[in-house]
């Protein structure tokens, strides 16, 4: 089975019924999984919801924000949801932004490769021993538990729920090599990114922990726009792409192409106020290196090759500065379009 017969999309939807129904229309047309994304629910009430909602598709975190919620809390809702899913949960964790896990949610972030990788061991051990009644201890930097005299009495639907970290530059990309089960790849990640910068690091983790390539399930993303109208697919994709210039983490990926006087600009543009002239500092240039835009034969060869370098391919429209139902419309697009057959 290859990358494009493993299609994975987020779940986007305005209310609760937008998000089941979508999920439904997903399973419908043979899309393997739907991911809950954390920014303005919890990825844990969606992902419960959705697997409430659906019989056969995949449910995962896309991501969950590890650095607020304790092991604990992550391994009991991990078990929760895949006993609610029957055994079709995937965890799916992150870092996120340093700044709004410490503004927002007043949580230490330190330094997130060690910490996730952390936070992952953890919640595994967690999940592992819960049922057994065997004390469970983890010394680490960032967690310190030690739990006696406690067992919980509900047995796991299977032997382990699998766990997924965010990566985009090289130590996160190597530390889920070391501990994850597998990578979710950022929407924004050029092929030669992936190619020189993920790949390798995650290559590397997987080396110095022994395991093999075939342990591993690598899911690149790529933002894709499918439109007739070509033009309102790439203004639609510059906005995207100029949210994310603005976030000063992702400087590398616009520098290896050429991008960072357009990015820099960016930046600036947000500093002073004028959030409606952002997307106008990104070229089509731009758009072409990250995203997948236009008629459906064309995003379908886009995506092809960036499928290539994964195992599975999380597809996803563009989110910022466009109107709710245009991304309604561009996720539906991205569903029919790649519905296993069609």
């Amino acid at each position: 089975m290859g990358a494009l017969d493993r299609i994975q999309i987020m779940a986007l939807g305005r209310s609760l019924e937008e998000l089941a129904s979508e999920a439904r229309a997903a399973e419908r047309a043979g899309i393997e999984g739907v991911w809950a994304i954390e920014l303005y629910r919890s990825t844990m009430t969606q992902a419960t919801w959705l697997a409430a909602h659906t019989e056969r598709i995949g449910v995962g975190t896309g991501i969950t924000w590890a650095f607020v919620r304790s092991p604990m809390i992550l391994a009991l809702s991990a078990l929760d949801i895949d006993e609610a899913s029957g055994g079709r949960f995937r965890l799916g964790l992150g870092a996120g932004v340093k700044r709004l896990n410490e503004t927002w949610h007043g949580a230490e972030y330190g330094r997130p490769a060690p910490h996730l990788r952390e936070t992952v061991e953890a919640v595994r051990l967690i999940m592992e021993k819960a049922h057994t009644g065997e004390p469970i201890r983890f010394a680490g930097k960032y967690h310190d538990i030690d739990i006696k005299g406690w067992a919980r009495p509900h047995p796991p639907v299977r032997e382990r729920v699998p766990i997924y970290t965010a990566a985009v530059q090289e130590g996160m990309a190597r530390m889920a090599g070391d501990v994850a089960d597998g990578l979710l790849g950022h929407l924004i990640c050029s092929p030669r990114w992936l190619e020189e910068v993920v790949i390798p690091n995650f290559e590397l983790g997987l080396r110095r922990s022994g395991r093999s390539r075939a342990d591993f399930d690598f899911i690149p993303g790529v933002c894709c726009a499918i439109d007739d109208d070509e033009e309102a697919a790439y203004e639609a994709a510059r906005r995207t792409l100029a949210f994310y210039a603005t976030v000063r983490t992702y400087a590398p990926l616009w520098e290896m192409h050429g991008f960072g006087d357009e990015a820099a600009a960016v930046r600036a543009a947000f500093r002073a106020g004028d959030f409606a002239g952002l997307a106008a500092h990104v070229t089509d240039e731009m758009v072409d290196t990250y995203c997948a835009v236009g008629p459906p034969d064309k995003v379908r060869a886009r995506v092809a090759a960036v499928a290539e370098l994964g195992d599975a391919v999380s597809l996803t429209p563009p989110t910022y500065f466009i109107e709710p139902e245009r991304i309604a419309a561009y996720q539906q697009r991205i569903i029919e379009t790649f519905a296993p057959g069609s």
